[in-house]
């Protein structure tokens, strides 16, 4: 997850992944979409309509990247294998987080490669196995750098020599969030909890707790305890394994508040350093229930390119898997730089439209917007996005996609 969630995105309607349309469709603001806000015992509750289908806000992505970094073969700098995120540096250099080799790699704002920090390795700066798992900016000029499986993360100045690595004491513990000054916000999960039996077939939950601390690990504010994330259980084989419709924890860093909650229902709890509610932010949603029939089917289409008796048994294997209580209601979280909340929506197997729906900084619904099939987003800027893709050969690249914001 990223260090600090940041920046501002645009949206329209695309027709192909080739080639985007630059358009945004009717606006939030002129579609007259209705929030309440009130007050409740010193928290701020938003509650908004849900924007029609057709809303968008009305801001614009370029037809193309203006810059993509990534190559099949010669120098291997550009070679990226296992990006995890990246940053955009207010000079315009670009910070890649590429897991495959353990590197942070610098290009210029022309894409052309100027340094790597880091490699794989247990000495300072170095990254594990996997890592770095996320980039971002640190208070100040700095950059930071998260080792997930090491529970660590480092802190480079601007030229890339290394400041500090700091590990969180706790063995359970993953960083979720770095706030404006400087505190973490860290997250601790648990063991698998069970209805019914000691392990019975059926879905599972781990815990998870949030906290802020402060850079030393000293506990600032507890931020309690949510639902983690949703599993499926096997007293057969005493395993579990995710569960394709699951729901997940969400967390964000907005401001100077911490969003949390899970993605059951469409509600965000934003937490005050101290640990008190602040706001409250929901949106009208209409949950979905799976059918064994939907679950089949996505397995179906998951597991058509195994050959026919790989595919039996991979279908065989999940044909008892529990359904969940309702789908997601969304998939993930952003907050940008001027403290608006995107929301991205819940998409089914197969579908490769990505909507997300924006809130102002108070928590009021703007409208939707569309970016790019495949664009994986890191980052969402003032005029782009940052983000990851593949392409026909499964060679990985990471974009900057031009966007405007007129019209909001």
């Amino acid at each position: 997850m990223r260090h600090a969630t940041r920046h501002i995105v645009c949206g329209g309607l695309f027709a192909t992944a080739a080639s985007f349309a630059a358009y945004g469709g009717a606006q939030g603001a002129s579609a007259g979409l209705q929030a309440v806000v009130r007050d409740s015992a010193g928290v701020t509750i938003v509650e908004n309509e849900a924007p029609a289908a057709d809303t968008r806000v009305g801001w614009r992505i370029g037809a193309e990247p203006a810059l993509s970094i990534g190559a099949v073969e010669g120098d291997p700098a550009y070679e990226l294998f296992r990006v995890a995120d990246a940053t955009r540096l207010p000079d315009g250099r670009i910070l890649v987080a590429n897991a495959g080799s353990g590197e942070l790699r610098a290009f210029d704002a022309s894409g052309t490669h100027l340094q790597s920090w880091g490699g794989q390795g247990e000495g300072p700066g170095e990254f594990s196995l996997g890592a770095p798992s996320g980039v971002g900016a640190w208070p100040g000029d700095s950059i930071s750098a998260s080792d997930t499986g090491e529970r660590r993360f480092s802190v480079f100045d601007a030229n890339g020599e290394l400041g500090r690595t700091s590990r969180l004491p706790d063995p359970y513990q993953s960083l979720a969030g770095v706030l404006p000054d400087g505190k973490l916000v860290v997250v601790s999960s648990s063991g698998f909890r069970f209805t019914g039996g000691e392990f019975p077939d059926g879905l599972s939950r781990r815990e998870v707790e949030y906290a802020v601390v402060e850079p030393d690990g000293g506990v600032h504010a507890t931020l309690g305890t949510h639902p983690g994330s949703e599993w499926a259980a096997s007293a057969e084989d005493m395993s579990v394994r995710p569960h394709p419709f699951g729901r997940n924890p969400i967390s964000a860093v907005w401001g100077d508040l911490v969003v949390l909650g899970t993605n059951d229902r469409y509600e965000f709890r934003a937490h005050a350093t101290d640990g008190r509610l602040a706001r409250i932010v929901r949106l009208e949603h209409e949950a979905r229930r799976p059918t064994r029939a939907g679950l089949n089917a996505h397995f179906a289409r998951r597991y058509e390119n195994l050959s026919g008796p790989e595919r039996s048994a991979a279908l065989a294997d999940v044909a008892d898997m529990p359904l969940t209580d309702a789908f997601p209601a969304f998939t993930s979280v952003r907050v940008d730089e001027l403290e608006h909340l995107w929301v991205e929506e819940y998409r089914h197997y197969g579908e490769t439209r990505r909507i997300w729906t924006v809130f102002d900084p108070a928590g009021r619904v703007l409208g939707l917007l569309e970016t790019p099939p495949g664009l994986r987003i890191f980052e969402i800027g003032p005029d782009y996005l940052l983000g990851a893709t593949y392409d026909e050969f499964q060679i990985e690249y990471v974009q900057l996609w031009p966007l405007t914001r007129s019209g909001s």
